[in-house]
């Protein structure tokens, strides 16, 4: 049965807490806790109740929880509350935890509180009949090339068995100019036009979600790749290697395929699938969209396989089907450009026969009753409706298993008794973690709320935390974005550093007011430096973990006055202004230099390589060449307050031919050091090459 929400104002309760004197409870205002209503909730999946709470004295606000009957809840449960003042309520429940609960949520400003009292019904994660369902779209997400259409239309269809009207809606972080429309009460078109500037930022995960009102909401995130013509880009792009091989069987196929980057990829390649022959060239938004995830290897040489749904698991044994695919992976050599390669492999053929039965184990995904053997179901668990194999409870349920009380639904529409997990789901579990004091910041808008209440954030040294998405999507970051508004009020040169603990690679990005990319920083690792010099304005900084660990990072921004370039138009090769930034290429020509931007080179050493480096140019400007070693001391210290180490033997010269020479020592099982092109005292160049041998 459904729970209306209940009035908070008949539901509010004033307590008062006297302090010795009479002023301490005397004038002051109880403080309002608004927009707390009746919650669904789901096994597995975390609930987050916003606990927007109201002080008439302007008073600092605290957040506290209980439920009277589930005595451990504040061991499990906790609250945040973010610089603006509001609080979130985070929960995520367990099986035991099914059932109706009433929670009584409170603010206080230390001399006065106020309660607001809910229900928050928790459902099992196991097999609902009555959650809605996405039928469309597709696949885990689609692609768009932009060199023939500019914008995108995507159908959203909900089916939903017992209630006509369905919310649809996109939860946040919103993409910043999508609108959703709903038709009616199951479908919706989601549009979305790029502009140039958000072009540059490839990957945008849009997570959508669907509300009956009974049942907790079911979630979709769903990435958008925005595709681009490929110009004539330095460097190489990724190799794919890929054997076919036909199958007979009715499980879901896995096909996997070998992918080699010079770099490293950051995000894995994606799969693209169809029952019909593409064009040529194929048309990629045609197909379904698949990820893919990393079974074996490093970022420069891995095997990514993607779990296919069979095209026979529902037809008799011996039925035959064509399965037509492709796999693209791209790189992100170019920073903030549109640069990178793109490879996509030829298009594969298979043929996948019907085994005609299958008896896979409980807790396998599924996608078909027909895979799970005779009486086992294939039922849908958790927010996102991933399906798994239950097993029958006839003859009895294993260890860590228990006979449903009720009869549960499977994608087939069949229903009945089956052995469910102790825990509640098949899925795994992401960890309860414990974020740090400046959530909620996981947008743009809630850091400019944030900046709005207690000021943008100031030049020092801040200690935050990366916590794991609640809804886990399916490739690209898998944590929590956190992000910072900075003001900057006079020319200003900007160093953030992100020092990250190493459960999780991190990312670094500069975005201008509108979001756009200012700069980034994103190796592999959980370490990432930007230097920019600012014009006065507003910007924003995110901070973003690719894997799905509680992350503690140190955030380290220092400002210093300086005056920004405003005509110098530098190459095409920014960013490689900082240690994170270093671009691979041993020999380049036609560089830039502006007034106090560095060019940093990346190369790879063990104890006894000797590197050579020798740099030309044609321009105005005196240039010099800096050695860095791994853990970034300078070999040959030049600077105008430092001349120590000024030298043309050192590659300091009074011109911008430069020759330098270093035999590496201290790192007998390699490292990277750096050759970095600097401008003597903010000299600008227009047209320098340079070449790096390691011998």
């Amino acid at each position: 049965m459904r729970l209306l929400p209940r009035s908070s104002g008949l539901l509010a309760t004033t307590a008062l807490t006297c302090l010795a004197t009479t002023v301490a409870c005397g004038a002051g205002g109880a403080p309002e806790l608004s927009g707390v209503t009746d919650q669904v909730a789901q096994v597995g999946t975390e609930l987050q109740v916003e606990l927007v709470g109201t002080d008439p004295d302007g008073d600092d606000l605290d957040y506290s929880f209980r439920a009277a009957d589930l005595p451990d809840v504040s061991g499990r449960a906790l609250v945040t509350v973010s610089p603006s003042g509001m609080g979130v309520f985070r929960w995520t429940p367990l099986a035991e935890d099914v059932g109706e609960h009433a929670f009584d949520f409170s603010v206080s400003d230390g001399d006065t509180s106020t309660t607001v009292t809910v229900t928050i019904d928790v459902k099992s994660a196991i097999g609902s009949a009555t959650a809605p369902v996405f039928r469309r779209p597709l696949g885990t997400g689609t692609t768009v090339d932009l060199g023939t259409k500019k914008c995108i239309d995507l159908e959203i269809v909900v089916e939903d068995q017992d209630t006509a009207q369905v919310t649809i809606e996109q939860e946040e972080p919103v993409i910043e100019g999508s609108t959703l429309s709903q038709e009616d009460g199951s479908s919706a078109i989601w549009s979305w036009c790029p502009t140039k500037e958000q072009e540059a930022e490839t990957r945008r995960t849009l997570v959508l979600s669907a509300n009956d009102n009974d049942n907790p909401k079911t979630m979709k995130p769903y990435l958008v790749v925005l595709r681009q013509p490929q110009g004539n880009c330095p460097g190489t792009g990724p190799i794919i290697q890929h054997t076919t091989q036909n199958a007979e069987t009715i499980v879901d196929l896995t096909i996997d395929a070998r992918v080699t980057d010079d770099k490293g990829l950051k995000e894995a390649p994606l799969f693209y699938y169809s029952e019909t022959q593409p064009s040529n060239p194929p048309d990629l938004s045609q197909m379904i969209q698949l990820s893919t995830l990393k079974i074996d290897g490093s970022a420069t040489d891995a095997v990514y396989a993607a779990d296919v749904p069979n095209p026979v698991a529902n037809m008799p044994m011996g039925t035959k089907k064509t399965l037509f695919y492709v796999f693209v992976a791209d790189d992100d050599d170019d920073e903030v450009g549109n640069c990178d390669h793109s490879t996509m492999s030829q298009v594969f053929s298979m043929t996948v026969t019907s085994s005609g039965t299958s008896n896979e184990p409980v807790c396998a995904t599924c996608t078909s009753d027909t895979q799970c053997g005779t009486g086992d179901l294939c039922v849908r668990m958790g927010a996102q409706s991933a399906s798994f194999c239950l097993q029958s409870c006839t003859g009895g349920c294993p260890s860590g298993y228990t006979c449903s009380t009720t009869p549960v639904a499977s994608v087939d529409g069949a229903s009945g008794t089956q052995c469910v997990p102790d825990s509640g789901t098949c899925e795994a579990t992401v960890a309860a973690c414990v974020d740090d004091t400046n959530e909620e910041d996981d947008s743009r808008s809630a850091a400019s709320s944030n900046a709005t209440a207690r000021g943008a954030l100031q030049p020092g040294t801040h200690d935050f935390v990366s916590c794991p998405k609640a809804v886990q999507p399916t490739s690209g970051s898998k944590a929590d974005d956190d992000w910072f508004q900075i003001k900057v009020d006079v020319d200003t040169r900007v160093d953030m550093w992100l020092y990250g603990s190493g459960e999780s690679d991190l990312d670094l990005t500069v975005y201008r007011s509108n979001e756009t990319i200012l700069s980034k920083s994103t190796t592999l690792e959980a370490d990432e430096n930007i230097v920019k010099c600012l014009t006065p304005g507003t910007y924003y900084v995110k901070v973003n973990g690719y894997d799905p660990a509680r992350s503690e990072y140190l955030l380290d921004y220092v400002a210093t006055a300086q005056t920004c370039n405003t005509t110098c138009v530098d190459d095409g090769r920014e960013d490689d202004d900082t240690y994170s930034q270093a671009r691979l290429g041993l020999s380049s020509t036609a560089n830039k230099i502006c007034p106090n931007d560095d060019d940093w080179y990346k190369v790879t050493v063990t104890d006894g390589d000797k590197i050579v480096a020798d740099m030309t140019s044609t321009g105005a400007g005196d240039l010099d060449l800096h050695v860095y070693r791994s853990e970034f001391s300078e070999v040959f210290p030049c600077a105008p307050g430092n001349t120590a180490g000024c030298a043309t033997a050192n590659g300091s010269g009074p011109t911008s031919n430069e020759h330098v020479e270093y035999t590496v020592t201290g790192c007998p099982t390699g490292c990277d050091h750096y050759i970095v092109v600097r401008g003597y005292n903010g000299a600008e160049n227009d047209n320098y090459g340079l070449t790096v041998t390691v011998q």
